[in-house]
């Protein structure tokens, strides 16, 4: 038994300084993710976008139909109509700038004919004021637009704005855990499936069956040594977004890496699929891109699934990209722990069982 763990210690740092010497393997794992992020981080903190504001009407009157249809004809404002928790919701973690909720009263008149007082109330991300107040000011200057054509009583209409403390999620928020779970699939499905195809065509993995050192031992090392890059991978990347891109974690770390260990295994077992399948590159590549490319935009790594029709969003809710990437965005942006995610990790739990039945059926070592 302690010979065979010392076999099998030898073999994990073999592996490892095997892997590092390969400056491409090196290259595609670590410096393309950095690269990303680092375009998308340069890119977000110096382009503009349109202010979005979400908009909850409990009014039903002509008047405040009147004051969306305002809001939404100016070019710089893109509104979204929602229900008050869902706007809420959205303001917190950093997907809109300012929310607007329009009360019951607004546009009603009282038994005098006269109208009813009505406040609006407006609220905007506190930690990141440059979009949110901008919006509230307008906000203000449209409604006294109508206050003035309200029989020119003043003040009838007005609007409350406040800062309210939130996560100040931006869009490199959500880019660096999506990367992070991007990573981990290429990782897992490319390494291996062309490393292992190499040491067939080579005759390495013929040759390793006449030696002492159990083939099994030989998979298992290789499998830890992809581990620990790929937990490698994600610290460096968190410190990069952390470091130069003001990456807001919110949750644990610990719960971070647990996930992507996982990710890892599951991934590893694609690899391993199409490693015994493939009998050299050129029949690989082909079923390697088909099985990441597709995840890469249908799994919410760079953009959110929201828009998604509601069909392709049901069939893309099963694909094991999309649990990883959404596990790590929850635990990240939402500081969510383990038990809150438990139907991403049992979906991941369920592919890595499927994906390493199918890997052992179709694994040879020629």
């Amino acid at each position: 038994m302690k010979r065979n763990w010392q076999s099998l210690r030898s073999l994990t740092i073999a592996s490892i300084k095997m892997y590092f010497r390969n400056v491409t393997a090196v290259f595609f794992t670590l410096f393309i993710p950095v690269l990303l992020i680092v375009i998308f981080g340069v890119l977000n903190n110096g382009s503009g976008s349109s202010i979005n504001v979400a908009v909850t009407n409990y009014s039903q009157t002509d008047l405040s139909k009147t004051f969306v249809k305002t809001v939404k004809d100016i070019t710089a404002i893109k509104v979204e109509e929602l229900s008050e928790g869902q706007a809420a919701d959205k303001l917190g973690k950093g997907k809109t700038d300012l929310q607007v909720v329009v009360p019951a009263e607004f546009g009603e008149f009282d038994q005098t004919g006269q109208p009813k007082e009505a406040q609006i109330k407006a609220y905007y991300n506190e930690g990141r004021p440059q979009q949110g107040q901008p919006a509230a000011l307008i906000l203000k200057q449209i409604v006294s637009g109508f206050n003035d054509n309200l029989h020119r009583t003043p003040q009838t209409l007005t609007v409350d704005t406040k800062g309210v403390k939130t996560n100040n999620l931006g869009v490199i928020d959500f880019l660096i855990p999506g990367i992070m779970a991007m990573s981990i699939m290429q990782l897992g499905v490319f390494s291996v499936a062309f490393g292992f195809i190499s040491y067939k065509t080579s005759g390495a993995l013929r040759r390793l069956q006449a030696t002492p050192t159990h083939p099994v031992n030989f998979i298992i090392a290789q499998s830890v040594a992809r581990l620990i890059v790929g937990m490698l991978q994600v610290c460096v990347l968190l410190f990069l977004g952390i470091k130069f891109f003001h990456l807001h974690l919110i949750g644990n770390i610990l719960n971070l890496l647990i996930v992507a260990t996982l990710g890892t295994i599951v991934f590893l077992a694609f690899g391993f699929g199409i490693a015994g399948w493939a009998k050299e590159e050129n029949q690989a590549a082909p079923v390697a891109n088909l099985i990441s490319f597709p995840m890469l935009f249908l799994s919410g790594v760079f953009f959110p699934r929201d828009g998604f029709p509601h069909y392709l969003k049901v069939i893309t809710d099963y694909l094991p990209l999309t649990y990883l990437a959404d596990a790590m965005h929850r635990i990240a942006n939402e500081g969510a722990g383990l038990t809150t995610v438990r139907g991403d990790i049992l979906g991941l739990v369920i592919w890595g069982i499927v994906a390493f039945a199918i890997a052992v059926r179709l694994f040879r070592w020629e």
